[in-house]
């Protein structure tokens, strides 16, 4: 959970560095933002989706 929260302030931070640094408006700093999220959902439901999978197969494997 700890990496977690460091990545979204990471995510946060960065989007307004970038937003800072290059005197981007409002509305591209949510869409930093927002690629922040939607990459930090990937990375959850994927690591989500293989836990999920592994248990799966053992309990397959203790069924036989």
């Amino acid at each position: 959970m700890k990496q977690l929260l460091f990545l979204f302030l990471f995510i946060l931070s960065f989007s307004l560095q970038v937003a800072h640094a290059a005197t981007i408006g409002g509305p591209e700093i949510i869409l930093l933002i927002m690629v922040g999220f939607v990459s930090i959902a990937v990375i959850v439901g994927f690591v989500f989706l293989c836990l999920y999978l592994f248990k799966r197969s053992k309990q397959v494997e203790n069924e036989k």
